[in-house]
């Protein structure tokens, strides 16, 4: 993450650093509170937004999408789309979950950029001011298989840290001689290190293998144990 991308996220935190009504008291606060930290936990970006439209929580996979160059952006706690067209849709959808129930699948962007976004409603408001429903809005992740799944596959298997470089290249979609050069290791040792993946996971295949870490559930809390040593 380079300097300009961290202030961004920095300032993207503090904005939703808000503590109104809907967070600091009444029926739905606690529940508020804890569908926060559960989002917390999944490295999916996810948005939560109050039946007024304002977003109330954002965790930190959608934090790190939005700091980059997507097509989506946060403006004092309103979500919006960079191109007139895409706002047009968003704001359509938005409206449509909010107030009618609306379930909606956009794609926003163009060529590289476009990325896919689900919107749905969900039964409660989350704030007396709003009777409409509070919307769960979830980004396209970058990536098939993430590096945070990658890193929670290694610990669960006692993977060194030489294999899961090797586990992400190969999700990654990097043949061998590529894992080789990027690593500046030899082709025969980045074959040991496959050879040894597949025994510690009992993988038969490369494809078999990269299949088990693209079906993990996307939960950031399993990073939080060591790394056994290499």
């Amino acid at each position: 993450m380079n300097a300009t991308t961290s202030v961004e996220l920095t300032a993207l935190e503090c904005e939703l650093s808000y503590r109104g009504p809907e967070r600091r008291s009444g029926e739905q606060a606690g529940l508020v509170r804890v569908m926060a930290a559960v989002l917390d936990e999944v490295d999916y970006g996810l948005m939560l937004l109050s039946g007024d439209g304002l977003v109330v929580h954002a965790n930190h996979a959608a934090l790190r999408e939005l700091s980059a160059e997507h097509p989506l952006e946060l403006r004092q706690r309103r979500l919006r789309a960079r191109d007139g067209a895409d706002q047009a849709a968003l704001a359509e959808a938005l409206l449509g979950a909010r107030h009618r129930g609306t379930r909606t699948l956009l794609n926003l962007g163009s060529d590289v950029a476009r990325v896919g976004v689900s919107i749905v409603p969900l039964p409660l408001p989350l704030s007396s001011r709003s009777g409409g429903h509070a919307v769960l809005l979830t980004l396209q992740r970058a990536q098939i298989v993430e590096k945070l799944s990658v890193g929670a596959f290694a610990r669960a298997r006692g993977l060194s840290q030489r294999e899961e470089e090797v586990l992400a290249a190969l999700c990654e979609g990097l043949r061998p001689q590529q894992i080789a050069e990027r690593l500046g290791v030899a082709v025969a040792t980045v074959r040991s290190h496959v050879h040894n993946l597949k025994e510690k996971t009992h993988s038969r295949s490369m494809v078999e293998l990269v299949k088990q870490v693209a079906l993990l559930p996307p939960m950031v809390t399993a990073l939080k144990t060591p790394r056994p040593a290499a």
